[in-house]
């Protein structure tokens, strides 16, 4: 094990974060102290990026836990030009529709608001007047519901034009990222360019004539899921991830994934199926390894992520999102299996040249993802807690292991302000903290293939 080192990169979420803020506040949360109240570990070059302004922290091998270093990828230098305005759209399109559970409070104050501005604009107008004909009182109720609407529209706009920066600097940040039109096109691409550039070079790294790292663990907060889920599935789907046929852990990893719930069953996973499928998947991912093949990362981590919503971001709407993964475009955990088997093929591979080639949309097949998220409170609105997390097995496949975090309280709890929470309790590893959760899905001390 001495010569063994894992990576852990941590993916900020949305807002103009500053270099190095993301890990050193995860830094604390991710690495246990050495005593209450002391961590060790070393600031040192970033061997992985071209960036001035990164660093890489290096925590000494310690016990059963090999030399781990810790890297971000910041993305916010490259997300420029946001403007309030750039989320009416999506705004527009979310109010006039039941919204999710999360946002619920939030629509319904929206809603509020615009019927106000309505009644507001009514009582300032009388549209009945007896001296008037019946076609000038409808004339004037048009003008009058015409000007509701008017109103409403003005109010967005300026509250979206001239709203406050530190909201233009967080959520307009996930309307484009996800945004398909031209003004993101440009933004998006160099974003998911960098995070899969930093992701192969962590992979390509050396050391003594060796590969410098055994592991690689992907943690992210909020929008950073996005940027880490892509980055995921973007990398895998540009390696031959190959195994000899007939190979014993993919058999034991597709009968595992075949006893897990289908996306459209109504019912989550028991412990035990859950157990089974990450077990299977770290045995043909240490397969993977034994045989030869280059890829690293074992493990994604997710954090209060509004990839919970994706089906009305990520797509127009769920019949949208449904296509999408049926296309495989949208990979899910565990993949989709092959919907036609040639000779040789097994559900996740097709037979090439003699060996069992894991398919392009199956990354989930070996990568564990666990999904942190502070449930909101109540259920049916959410009002108390953290707004833009949630489960998203529904959506992306029984695979992932949702874990509704309900420690930390009273901070947990705070409406809104909990979204931004998840890396601050360093010093609170009880059974039911976050930290002890990451803790659990970071595994660094789970022994690693050479």
């Amino acid at each position: 094990m001495a010569n063994q080192r894992q990576a852990v990169v941590i993916v900020h979420g949305m807002g103009e974060q500053r270099p190095l803020d993301a890990l050193t506040k995860f830094i604390r949360a991710g690495l246990p102290p050495v005593s209450p109240g002391t961590w060790k570990f070393y600031s040192k070059r970033d061997v992985a990026s071209e960036s001035f302004e990164s660093r890489r922290f290096l925590a000494p091998a310690d016990g059963d836990r090999p030399q781990t270093e810790f890297f971000e990828y910041h993305w916010a230098h490259l997300m420029q030009g946001n403007r309030m305005s750039d989320m009416l759209p999506t705004f527009l399109k979310l109010i006039r529709r039941l919204p999710p559970k999360g946002l619920g409070f939030a629509w319904l104050a929206s809603w509020v608001l615009l019927l106000l501005a309505g009644w507001g604009i009514l009582v300032l107008d009388i549209p009945f007047d007896g001296e008037k004909s019946a076609v000038e009182n409808l004339l004037n109720i048009a003008f009058t519901v015409l000007g509701t609407g008017t109103f409403g529209v003005v109010l967005l706009f300026l509250a979206t034009r001239f709203g406050p920066s530190f909201i233009t600097n967080s959520f307009v940040d996930v309307v484009r990222y996800l945004d398909t039109s031209p003004r993101s096109y440009a933004v998006r691409r160099d974003i998911r360019e960098g995070m899969v550039e930093l992701l192969r070079r962590l992979h390509q790294a050396e050391i003594g004539g060796g590969p410098r790292y055994q592991r690689v663990i992907v943690v992210a907060h909020s929008l950073g899921a996005y940027i880490a889920y892509d980055g995921i599935t973007t990398l895998w789907g540009m390696t031959r991830n190959a195994l000899a046929p007939g190979s014993q852990s993919l058999a034991t990893l597709e009968a595992a994934a075949d006893a897990m719930p289908g996306r459209e069953e109504d019912r989550t996973p028991t412990p035990g199926e859950t157990t089974r499928y990450r077990e299977a998947q770290w045995g043909l991912w240490s397969d993977l390894r034994a045989q030869g093949n280059q890829w690293r990362i074992t493990d994604f981590i997710s954090c209060g992520t509004p990839m919970c919503f994706a089906e009305r971001l990520y797509t127009k709407n769920k019949r949208d999102f449904e296509a999408r993964v049926a296309r495989r475009e949208l990979v899910t955990c565990p993949p989709l299996p092959q919907a036609e088997l040639g000779a040789g093929d097994t559900p996740f591979s097709f037979s090439w040249n003699g060996m069992a080639v894991l398919n392009d949309w199956s990354p989930f097949a070996v990568v564990r993802w666990t999904n942190l998220y502070f449930p909101f409170i109540p259920s049916f609105c959410g009002f108390l807690g953290d707004w833009f997390g949630g489960p998203l097995g529904r959506l992306f496949g029984s695979g992932v292991h949702d874990v509704p975090v309900r420690g930390n309280k009273p901070w947990r709890l705070i409406p809104g302000w909990a979204h931004s929470c998840y890396f601050n309790f360093p010093d609170t590893r009880g059974d039911d903290s976050v930290t002890r959760h990451l803790a659990d899905a970071l595994d660094l001390t789970a022994k690693l293939p050479d």
